[in-house]
């Protein structure tokens, strides 16, 4: 699968070591190691077990948490009411005012995925005034994706009992320097961009590359991770 690909393309081999990937939607794995998880459907803090990978007789395991909306909502901006002539500019946008004016936004076009499960919920804003503007609404919208990423984050933690020390992201919205900023705040965690936006691709070349010889093992192809950007949370434990 792709995520699974993904997990292993960003050198997540270890447990605790976990990736986000940012297109249309948004997928954070976290790779929980060997040991099969006691059941087989979507658990407490709505993570789903998986496999990660299979080399031998060897199985690695991974768990995963699903935001159904990400950047489908950049696309509504831009497509369906004109405030984005393009989706680089929502960064630039984000950027040009200090805050979101008291503006918060719900990306749930689908509905909720983790942890909550709910496809009755449905996008919104809130806090809106005449003062809100175009930027407002579009760094509320950004605010508002980095804070689902956030649960997903909790949710991992909550269901595996580990920690998260960094977080691996690819994806096209990985692109979006103020997202990214963002996330690190929301989650409270380092994030590590990945030089390749389509770590799905890399990883399954690692999987190859082990099954012909090229690399000894996973631990090999974890190592040439190098991120291409590293960004820190820039507000304390009380200000989030």
């Amino acid at each position: 699968g792709d995520q699974q690909a993904s997990l292993l393309g960003q050198g997540c081999v270890t447990p605790g070591a976990a990736k986000l990937t940012l297109g249309t939607g948004g997928m954070l794995d976290i790779c929980v190691g060997t040991t099969r998880p006691t059941f087989a459907r979507r658990g407490e803090h709505g993570m789903i077990p998986m496999i990660a990978w299979q080399r031998g007789d060897v199985t690695n395991w991974l768990a995963e948490g699903l935001m159904l909306t990400a950047g489908t909502t950049i696309e509504w901006l831009r497509d369906d009411l004109g405030l984005l002539s393009d989706a680089a500019e929502s960064e630039a946008l984000a950027t040009s005012v200090p805050d979101a004016g008291d503006v918060v936004f719900v990306p749930a076009f689908l509905g909720l995925g983790t942890p909550r499960w709910d496809y009755g919920a449905r996008g919104a804003f809130f806090g809106l005034t005449r003062g809100a503007g175009r930027a407002h609404l579009v760094r509320a919208v950004l605010e508002g994706i980095a804070h689902r990423c956030a649960d997903l984050v909790e949710a991992a933690v909550a269901y595996t009992g580990m920690s998260i020390a960094s977080l691996r992201v690819d994806g096209g919205m990985s692109n979006n320097g103020f997202l990214m900023q963002a996330l690190a705040d929301a989650a409270g965690v380092r994030v590590e961009i990945s030089p390749a936006t389509e770590a799905t691709t890399l990883g399954a070349a690692y999987l190859a590359g082990m099954a012909t010889g090229v690399w000894p093992e996973e631990a090999a192809t974890a190592a040439l991770f190098s991120p291409r950007a590293v960004v820190d949370p820039a507000c304390t434990d009380s200000q989030r």
